[in-house]
């Protein structure tokens, strides 16, 4: 079953509608980037409130606003005047803006179009779990699944599309688990499975195409991000190159290509 409502069919409406998306985008950047953060200091993601790291205040909803409330108050925090760090702002832009650039390159609103929106706000969680941890949760892979196992149902040929998507993740799984094996067994040092589980989660939305094409860009990125961790004396994370990879390549499919001749 496809349910799809075409974008662009009255373009002032379907600017509207990215714009729109790209508010969506922000506020589920600021709630992620928080989830993230409490996830990584064991705090309760779900009944807790907001607050300052530095007095410990808790925010209002004013402060809450995505990109607003930082400008407003000059990137400070209204109760004890300290400097609020800009990661949340600069991700609350970049998912907003990635949101926006989904939603117009796809063109239409289907269950391709939102299983790609949920896996992005969920990628960034993980990502920023990983980068300040060095451990990617299960909870957030679990949640990728169950975005999988709600959307697969009205995907366009739903049985191809999920039986293409379980093979690829169950290969893929067994050759990086493998890799990872004789890589622990080389360095005798105990190795970390979460990207070997992320990278099973992917591959049932990208499927074998796909993951050649993020496979490439991971590998450049987690080369790239392998130096940055390097010189920063902190532990490697692969989950960013793997997640920014794996968005690249489900964008890519929506790029129209020019034919010649």
């Amino acid at each position: 079953m496809n349910l799809s409502y075409p974008l662009f069919e009255m373009p002032a409406v379907g600017i509207y509608i990215v714009i729109v998306t790209f508010i969506f985008g922000a506020i589920f950047a600021s709630f992620i980037t928080c989830t993230a953060w409490r996830v990584v200091r064991h705090e309760d993601w779900m009944m807790g409130h907001s607050h300052c790291d530095t007095c410990g205040h808790e925010l209002s909803t004013a402060d809450l606003f995505p990109v607003i409330s930082y400008i407003a108050l000059k990137g400070k925090c209204r109760y004890c005047g300290s400097k609020v760090p800009p990661r949340d702002l600069i991700f609350e832009i970049i998912l907003g803006c990635v949101f926006a650039g989904t939603l117009a390159l796809h063109g239409a609103i289907d269950a391709v179009v939102l299983a790609t929106l949920a896996l992005e706000v969920l990628l960034l969680g993980l990502s920023l779990a990983d980068w300040d941890s060095g451990v990617i949760p299960d909870g957030f892979l679990a949640a990728i699944l169950v975005v999988w196992i709600m959307t697969v149902g009205f995907m366009p040929d739903m049985q191809s599309y999920a039986v293409e998507g379980v093979i690829a993740a169950a290969c893929a799984g067994l050759i990086m688990a493998v890799v990872t094996v004789i890589i622990g067994k080389i360095k005798k040092t105990k190795m970390n499975y979460g990207p070997v589980k992320l990278a099973m989660c992917l591959m049932l939305f990208l499927h074998i195409r796909g993951a050649c094409a993020a496979a490439v860009i991971a590998v450049v990125l987690g080369i790239v991000f392998a130096l940055v961790c390097k010189s920063k004396k902190r532990q490697i994370s692969l989950a960013p190159a793997i997640s920014i990879a794996c968005i690249a390549a489900l964008l890519l499919k929506d790029i129209p290509v020019p034919v010649i001749g």
